[in-house]
């Protein structure tokens, strides 16, 4: 994720109606930063010193690294502890692969041709790294079960011979010698999942060269079937699949670095999409990243927005809410900090909605940024919504009085800016029997 720095609390607005005449809204706390190693392109969340917290990991290219930083319980974190994990890796998975119960590392390196398997000790901290061989320039690691044995197998996208490889779980988190699989050209990233429903997890591959997606159907056996690719944006750099439209089956998220969008691609249910929609999004979006953040049951989706190359600065982050059926509003975007270059969601305070860690390539660490409920319309944020909130916005907007926090508790109407039309939104909502207020 990306630096925030522009008011006390920084703010992304969501809203869920309930049964009561208030709207619920979501914001992100001004972000923390934790330093990492050199370059921290790829950034996972899960627990990996099985306290039930989830512990952050990072891939840092340029210090030929990964870093760990242990979640103190309430989504504050440790000081970041680096394990050699070969040279310039480029991307982090996490997941059990020795089958002892707890979350070992894998990472992938774009400049050579293995990949580095580090075992969990059971507390956190990891064994030296074991390489595995697979084609050259493994730019993204995925880890799941792919032949249906009940263990993780390992598999990597490749860019230079534009090709997955699939290396099988021994059992025992070793694995075989890779298969490999060809793709579209350039693949920058990999992720697995069921996409024709028959129970097996599939393949696939956001291909930059050749502005499309590969999909690999599994056979069952952890063999894969030609490769069917499927229109994107321009510059298709990462992909991730969950159900977007609520139908059962999961759909296609699709980051473009060079057309600036979202290309979504929904499921048909058999494993084929239909033609790619485009969300506007960022300069540069090279990641993206599909949860329910708004707590309405249907998933929004988060991008990092690397900024043009040559100027980092302009590097943002876009949230765009889901509006039930696979389309999404249009995007909030806020400013980042140096180049951010990946994007994760995950409870990281144990209060049960999501919150957003952001890794910052050009600066050297993660931004971390908590999501926190508050009550639309609610700006002084004491005992919900009454008359005094009527009062504070008119002392902000007319008598320089403090400002709203979170300030889109204060866009009542959902239109900004915040002006009159809020405040007489609010004293028909609270007096006139007028609509609830809306914040977005």
């Amino acid at each position: 994720m990306c630096k925030f720095a522009t008011r006390t609390i920084t703010v992304i607005s969501f809203v869920l109606f309930f049964s009561s005449a208030f709207a619920i809204g979501t914001a992100f706390d001004a972000k923390i930063d934790y330093a990492t190693g050199t370059r921290p392109v790829d950034i996972i969340s899960i627990d990996l010193d099985g306290d039930g917290h989830k512990d952050l990991a990072t891939a840092n290219f340029l210090s030929n690294t990964v870093s760990i930083l242990i979640n103190n319980g309430d989504g504050t974190f440790q000081s970041a502890v680096d394990y050699y994990a070969g040279y310039s890796p480029f991307s982090v998975f996490s997941i059990d692969l020795d089958g002892d119960g707890d979350n070992d590392l894998a990472a992938g390196h774009r400049l050579i041709d293995n990949i580095s398997v580090l075992l969990n000790n059971g507390d956190g901290t990891f064994s030296t790294a074991v390489n595995y061989t697979t084609e050259h320039g493994p730019s993204s690691v995925f880890s799941i079960d792919l032949d249906s044995d009940g263990d993780n197998d390992l598999a990597t996208a490749n860019e230079n011979p534009s090709n997955v490889s699939i290396l099988l779980n021994n059992g025992d988190g070793t694995f075989q010698t890779a298969v490999n699989y060809t793709t579209g050209f350039g693949p920058q990233s990999i992720f697995s999942n069921d996409f024709d429903g028959d129970g097996n997890n599939d393949l696939v591959t956001a291909n930059q060269g050749s502005d499309n997606v590969s999909i690999l159907l599994n056979n069952g056996d952890g063999t894969f079937q030609t490769a069917v690719n499927y229109g994107a944006g321009n510059g298709t750099y990462s992909v991730f699949s969950i159900d977007l439209d609520g139908d059962g089956d999961n759909d296609l998220a699709v980051a473009n670095t060079k057309s600036d969008d979202v290309s979504i691609l929904l499921n048909n249910g058999d494993g084929t999409f239909q033609a790619a929609i485009n969300y506007s999004s960022g300069e540069w979006t090279c990641s993206v990243y599909s949860v329910d953040f708004d707590g309405d049951g249907d998933n929004d989706l988060a991008t990092a927005n690397g900024g043009l190359p040559l100027n980092f600065d302009s590097s943002t982050v876009s949230i765009m809410l889901n509006n039930g059926d696979g389309t999404f509003h249009t995007k909030i975007v806020y400013e980042a900090v140096k180049n951010c270059t990946s994007v994760y969601s995950d409870d990281l305070d144990g209060d049960g909605d999501n919150d957003l860690a952001i890794g910052n390539a050009h600066s050297d660490n993660i931004s971390i940024l908590m999501n926190v409920p508050y009550i639309c319309g609610d700006v002084d944020g004491i005992n919900g919504m009454n008359i005094l909130d009527i009062v504070y916005i008119i002392n902000y907007k007319y008598k320089s009085g403090p400002e709203p926090e979170p300030m889109d508790a204060a866009d009542v109407d959902g239109t900004p800016p915040i002006n009159i039309l809020d405040i007489v939104y609010l004293i028909n909502f609270k007096y006139k029997d007028g609509p609830a207020p809306y914040c977005l």
